[in-house]
């Protein structure tokens, strides 16, 4: 289970070879989503966002309210003033309404659902066959989905496998500052951790230690009495 960082397929493959399952994150696929996007997008760009998100994750009821809101778009967009404050209220009301659905979800201890295999695919296949219309980034992001398709959709073919690296991630960041999490990026900080792992194994940081102070203590001269 990774993100999408370059390095990680050719490694996998030299260490394992083909006995491997490799689980491209989910999560980590629908924020490089978000960011293919604007900050202030149009109501049309936002309802095309969830139909990306709806390929995985069934974002359905957030697409219902967005086609809605798209057809009173159309009308208004030609008048820019009343355009510029309608798209406010319209955005508003959407963020509200995902926000309710995300409160709704927590307090029945819910996960956001995942689409079954039948139906991302649908949902992919009805994207690609609009997908010299939409913009350079947008076909580029549909196109690297159709590249790792085999292991973003690993998950459907295991039992218990999971689709995102969530828990892993949400262990390191309670558990470590970020200083710490950095030195896991490089090759030398890797290796310090496995050689303090090796030490921790050994009970080399077992039992009470000798203070600094005295530690010193032992190469004072001797003094003639």
């Amino acid at each position: 289970m990774t993100d999408f960082y370059s390095s990680y397929p050719p490694v996998l493959k030299e260490v394992f070879g083909e006995n491997l399952i490799h689980q491209c994150c989910l999560f980590h696929l629908n924020k490089l989503v978000v960011k293919d996007f604007p900050r202030y997008t149009s109501i049309a760009q936002e309802l095309l966002k969830y139909r990306i998100l709806n390929i995985f994750y069934n974002r359905e009821k957030e697409i219902e309210m967005l086609r809605k809101l798209e057809l009173e778009e159309i009308k208004i967009i030609q008048d820019e003033n009343a355009y510029k404050s309608w798209i406010k209220i319209a955005k508003k009301s959407f963020y509200d309404y995902v926000h309710e659905l995300e409160l709704a979800r927590r307090r029945n201890k819910e996960n956001l659902e995942i689409n079954s295999l039948e139906k991302t695919e649908e949902n992919f296949t009805e994207l690609m066959n609009e997908v010299d219309s939409f913009d350079e980034n947008i076909q580029y992001r549909l196109k690297m989905i159709k590249k790792y398709w085999m292991n973003l959709t690993a998950f459907h073919f295991f039992e218990g496998a999971p689709a995102t690296n969530n828990a892993i991630e949400n262990f390191y960041s309670t558990s470590l500052k970020t200083h710490r999490k950095k030195q896991f990026r490089t090759e030398r900080g890797i290796l310090y951790q496995m050689k303090l792992a090796a030490m921790k194994r050994a009970g080399m940081f077992e039992g009470i230690k000798p203070t600094l102070l005295e530690l010193f203590g032992l190469f004072r001269p001797f003094t003639i009495s």
